[in-house]
């Protein structure tokens, strides 16, 4: 029985580090499918089982490795259940429109729009299960001391680009929120950069764990993080900034065995302008944290252009 239970935690730790290659291989199968889609409908090719079948999203690779692990009980959490809801979805969207057009009918826009945002959901909720559990290349873990850099496979402007444009095509805004730790000289004075990567760790997983999965979070310079909220309008995205100030500032972070420091965060706000290009509505985000304050009821500033005068 001794010999089993080892056994089985072997297994499971190979299924664990097997997770970053494996959604490595899934967000490149999932754009060569959906490159394969493309290149059938634009020339009118013939399109495979793995368009068409029913059961297309469980026979794919990733869609097998998934209904294997799954059944296991080694991919359970919300992620891995939207992952996999995402995976059917894009499956399914495809295959109505291309039975559209084999049918001879056009496909509505707003069709095609819906199925692009679930597969770009896919990628994203895939990129941030990858982020959590290390990437293929180094196979670490996110840990206090080696925190693994966020979106690192993604550049931030070109996902920010993406959610700009999408936001533009549907007409629904979009919100950039930047977040500030405090105290994080202090910290790395006393602690050095091994400190401030455990308040940066310690943060993050908190912002992962209470946002939407197609939200993104990015690492942007040395302690600060960037917000990428869709689909949020003023009102919204301060329920959400308020939401994160609570949460940052309701456990201590522990700097070392014996030694915890309660963080803090100024957080500046901006929404999407179609008029200003994406660069401009980040650095607005940039300058209303700056603009924020200590206290509670100050740290959350929306930018406006009263803001720079």
């Amino acid at each position: 029985m001794g010999m089993m239970t080892v056994k089985n935690d072997m297994q499971d730790a190979d299924i664990a580090r097997d997770i970053p290659a494996a959604i490595d291989e899934a967000i490149l199968e999932h754009e060569r499918w959906l490159a394969g889609w493309l290149r059938a409908a634009l020339c009118r090719l013939p399109p495979g089982d793995h368009v068409i079948g029913e059961d297309s999203h469980q026979t794919c690779c990733f869609g097998r490795w998934f209904q294997h692990h799954s059944a296991t009980g080694m991919l359970e959490g919300k992620l891995f259940t939207d992952l996999g809801c995402m995976h059917r979805e894009v499956h399914e969207a495809a295959r109505y429109l291309m039975s559209k057009l084999m049918a001879g009918e056009a496909i509505p826009p707003d069709e095609y729009d819906a199925m692009m945002d679930v597969a770009d959901k896919f990628r994203k909720i895939a990129v941030r299960i990858q982020e959590l559990h290390g990437r293929p290349e180094d196979g670490a873990v996110v840990t206090d001391d080696e925190l693994a850099e966020l979106q690192g496979r993604l550049t931030m402007l070109s996902e920010l680009e993406r959610e700009w444009e999408r936001a533009a095509r549907t007409g629904r805004s979009m919100s950039l929120i930047m977040v500030r730790p405090d105290g994080m000289d202090a910290v790395g004075r006393t602690y050095g950069q091994i400190g401030v990567n455990r308040v940066i760790a310690s943060l993050a997983a908190r912002l992962f764990s209470h946002l939407r999965p197609y939200d993104s979070v990015f690492r942007y310079g040395r302690a600060e993080f960037l917000i990428c909220v869709p689909d949020t309008d003023r009102e919204q995205v301060e329920i959400v900034a308020t939401r994160l100030d609570g949460l940052i500032g309701e456990d201590p972070v522990g700097l070392s065995d014996d030694t915890e420091l309660r963080v803090t965060a100024r957080f500046g706000i901006s929404l999407s302008d179609m008029k200003s290009p994406i660069q401009e509505v980040l650095d607005r985000a940039s300058h209303a944290a700056s603009m924020a304050g200590s206290a509670e009821g100050e740290r959350i500033v929306f930018w406006s252009a009263e803001l720079e005068n």
